[in-house]
């Protein structure tokens, strides 16, 4: 997010609800009480210095979130509401208060685990019933320095024993350094057939506020060589063979690459991705945006499963005022089409300090045969 961002959400519900509530509802009140309502106002102003600063990059723009979303949002619609009355308006940015809290410290890290079968009409008998764990989106800028929530999906994500972890992308926010005090732990992350990754679109840093070309370029860098270094497979444009019993299965992965038309190019290049894979070989692509799956891949790509995250589960996603530009057709869960089938995952963070769309997901999909030997 862009400093200029921040800025605009600190006047906006930090600094003009101070001053309607000090000169309204408080008018007659004591500088104390006037002190009291502004607290959370001049606490986040030292986090905005902060961010502006690039100190605690991570910690600064998460804590700057929950004091707009549980305090600040909340006093701008009792200003909004102040005209139904003082009571009327309290108790709308009470209960907006609540919400966003709920969503912050319960919702947010409330972590599930999701399990479906797939019949597959390509999948080799010797990949009968292989155990796929499926994630994306951790965002841990968002989790600061050291939170357990990471721990938690690491051990529930061992505990179910997949064959093979694929990872969607979205790694971090704005900073390779986001990953850097998880290392460890991410490196606990292995499966016998191995670990496989993306970039998503935060993985290529455009989002952040702080970086220059030259630094943005060589912290992508960064960010590739932290991925390397724990043992996954990142697939950039090119695919893998994984063997099993003597048959084989192509795991494949984008640069992402989005259907809507006002995201970026990343290079992604499917046909680079795709190329050399042996004929009627069962594939698997890794495609961050789910819209890349209707653009290129669906009914026009030999690809026999999809696997995409970047929704959060949202059915719709903004893209600065293009709004309509992004209804998701398909945003969370397991779509078909023909013999293709896309899987698109929850995910396990947000860029934001919430999530909008429910739980967090871990998710297991078990392959299957579509054989009549195996009906």
């Amino acid at each position: 997010m862009r400093f200029k961002t921040y800025v605009v959400f600190f006047i906006l519900f930090g600094v003009v609800p101070d001053i309607f509530i000090a000169l309204l509802p408080l008018a007659r009140a004591s500088l104390w009480w006037k002190l009291a309502v502004c607290l959370p106002t001049a606490t986040a102003l030292a986090f905005l210095v902060n961010i502006g600063r690039g100190v605690k990059y991570t910690d600064s723009p998460r804590a700057l979130s929950y004091i707009i979303f549980i305090f600040g949002l909340p006093k701008f619609l009792f200003m909004l509401f102040y005209w139904l009355g003082a009571v009327s308006a309290l108790c709308i940015g009470i209960a907006v208060s609540l919400f966003f809290s709920t969503l912050i410290f319960y919702v947010t890290t409330h972590l599930k685990l999701k399990e479906t079968e797939l019949r597959a009409d390509r999948l080799p008998d010797a990949f009968d019933g292989l155990r796929i764990c499926h994630i994306a989106d951790m965002h841990l800028g968002s989790f600061g320095q050291d939170n357990p929530y990471i721990k938690r999906i690491i051990g529930l994500i061992l505990a179910q024993k997949p064959d093979i972890v694929l990872f969607s992308g979205d790694l971090v926010n704005f900073d390779a350094r986001e990953a850097e005090p998880y290392m460890k732990e991410l490196a606990r992350l292995e499966a016998p057939l191995g670990v496989y990754s993306i970039r998503g679109n935060h993985d290529y840093l455009l989002h952040g506020h702080h970086l220059t070309e030259e630094q943005r370029l060589r912290q992508t860098d960064r960010l590739l060589e932290i991925e390397r270094s724990l043992g996954w497979t990142v697939l950039l444009n090119e695919h893998a063979i994984v063997r099993k019993g003597g048959a084989e299965i192509a795991i494949a992965g984008v640069e992402n690459i989005s259907g809507n038309p006002y995201f970026p190019s990343m290079g992604g290049d499917l046909k680079k991705a795709l190329e050399g894979i042996p004929e009627d070989t069962f594939t698997i692509l890794l495609s961050h945006d789910p819209t890349h799956w209707r653009a290129e891949v669906a009914g026009k790509a030999p690809v026999d499963l999809t696997l995409s995250g970047h929704t959060h589960g949202l059915k719709v996603k903004t893209a600065g005022p293009h709004v309509s530009s992004w209804r998701l057709k398909e945003s969370a869960g397991l779509y078909s089409q023909g013999n293709q089938s896309l899987y698109v995952t929850r995910g396990l963070g947000s860029a934001f300090a919430f999530r909008l769309a429910g739980f967090p997901n871990v998710d297991i999909i078990t392959l299957k045969p579509n054989t009549p030997n195996h009906e």
